[in-house]
């Protein structure tokens, strides 16, 4: 028995002095910027510790760290190889080995851990950009469990979206959520991430986790306009028009100094043709805030659009038709431009390089036959074109 375990102690004696000089040989070869004999000699180190060699702590962590850098040299070098992103999974693997065992290597381990996770964020934005997402992805995950490992302990938002919008658009939507929910989790004021969870089950269809995701963020966020806007649609695209309108309503009561609510309930009322309750609750809005450009737009639109419905009734009187008929609806149209024109006048204030609305009151002005305040506004309308930074507002409108 003697005899047998000595023969046991001198065989694995032999077999730690061979991984001992495959390292020193990969660390030698390593320095002396001779990749491929270090490659070589670390893979050999790595194939006898495969097989269940052993070495000591602190040549663990030397094998660890110097396999890491090797492995992330390779990554570097062979800039054309289609399967190099191997390496750096190798070399990131090794250095969080030895980033674990906290070794005398381990604040380089993980100095070259954060190189390591920039380089697959590269990769992965490279990825996206070429609309690779489920590579994009694969990258962006690796970056993100290098920063969230206990040697790092990070967090990078940026990287966490990047990581569902690769989700998203590769449909990996599970995937989209996972990531969606932890970027929720993490910042709860954010509304892009809430946005970004509740087009994840949008996509897969699960309208019950849609409309619980809406829930919680209209709870904490309750004055954001997008986050309204999803409930709005989800409500609508369900078709669900009565619980959209008292889910409204109950905001509204919950805060009745909001214009935000009143506006997405005038646009609520408007899609669903109810004009005279889209007229109030755009005025309500105005009326908490008049500097809210959307609320007054609207409310233009409204009456422009009526006016044009005359319009088309107008131009379809028949020759012999009664000049009272024409007149009445002369005067309907020109009242419902003049009841546009305030709302027009405010969202040029708040807008002044606005070509669109420059033109629209430029051609209503005309309509009205207010002569000079058309001209005012072709005047005005040439100088913003021209990119006059000097120019300032008709008089008319500096009230």
């Amino acid at each position: 028995m003697k005899k047998i375990s000595f023969y046991v102690f001198i065989v694995c004696s032999l077999n730690i002095f061979a991984q001992n000089q495959d390292l020193t040989s990969a660390i030698i070869s390593f320095q002396k910027n001779d990749l491929n004999n270090a490659k070589m000699a670390i893979d050999k180190a790595t194939d006898k510790i495969d097989s269940g060699a052993i070495l000591k702590a602190k040549k663990m962590a030397k094998y660890y760290h110097y396999k890491g850098l090797i492995y992330f040299r390779q990554f570097q070098v062979d800039t054309l190889n289609d399967s190099r992103m191997n390496f750096l999974d190798v070399a990131t693997e090794s250095f969080l080995q030895d980033a674990a065992l906290n070794s005398s290597f381990s604040k380089k381990s993980i100095s070259q851990l954060n190189m390591c996770a920039n380089n697959y964020s590269v990769a992965a934005y490279e990825y996206y950009q070429s609309k690779k997402y489920n590579l994009a992805l694969k990258n962006f995950t690796s970056a993100i469990n290098i920063q969230e490992s206990s040697s790092i302990n990070s967090i990078d938002l940026n990287t966490i979206y990047a990581a569902a919008l690769s989700a998203k658009n590769a449909e990996m939507y599970q995937e989209s959520i996972k990531w969606s929910s932890k970027l929720v989790e993490m910042a709860p004021d954010s509304t892009i991430y809430h946005i970004t969870l509740i087009k994840a089950y949008e996509s897969i269809g699960d309208l019950e986790g849609q409309l619980n995701i809406i829930n919680k963020a209209r709870l904490a966020l309750p004055q954001s306009q997008d986050i309204i806007f999803e409930e709005v649609n989800y409500y609508i695209s369900t078709g669900d028009n009565a619980s959209l309108l008292n889910s409204l309503d109950e905001a509204v009561q919950k805060d009745s100094t909001n214009a935000m609510l009143y506006f997405v309930l005038g646009s609520t009322y408007a899609s669903l043709g109810d004009i005279n309750k889209a007229i109030a609750n755009y005025e309500k809005s105005i009326s908490l805030d008049k500097n809210l450009v959307d609320a007054h737009n609207n409310l233009a639109a409204i009456y422009l659009d009526e006016a044009n419905i005359y319009i088309e009734k107008k131009n379809s009187l028949p020759i012999n038709a009664s000049q009272k008929k024409y007149n009445n609806l002369s005067v309907k149209i020109k009242n419902l431009r003049l009841k546009a024109l305030p709302s027009l006048e405010q969202v040029l204030v708040l807008q002044p390089k606005d070509e669109i609305i420059i033109q629209t009151l430029k051609q209503i002005y005309y309509q009205l036959e207010m002569d000079k305040e058309s001209l005012a506004m072709k005047r005005y309308l040439d100088s913003v074109i021209s990119g006059d930074s000097s120019i300032s507002l008709p008089s008319h409108l500096m009230k």
